[in-house]
């Protein structure tokens, strides 16, 4: 049993809770960025060209 000092908790929670603002504040950024229709940050494959194309009719 591995038993962590109360330094080593502070510092492991300190570094998840940057994480997880981190995390928040760029997925804000790109929800705000991806609102506006002149920018594309997805990178999606335009309508024509993308899903399942059964094979040619002979």
């Amino acid at each position: 049993m591995v038993i962590l000092s109360a330094h080593t908790m502070r510092a492991s929670m300190l570094l998840l809770t940057t994480a997880v603002v981190l995390t928040v504040c760029f997925g804000v950024a790109a929800w705000r960025l991806s609102d506006e229709k002149d920018v594309d940050i997805t990178g999606q494959i335009p309508s024509p060209s993308y899903g399942w194309k059964g094979p040619p009719a002979r």
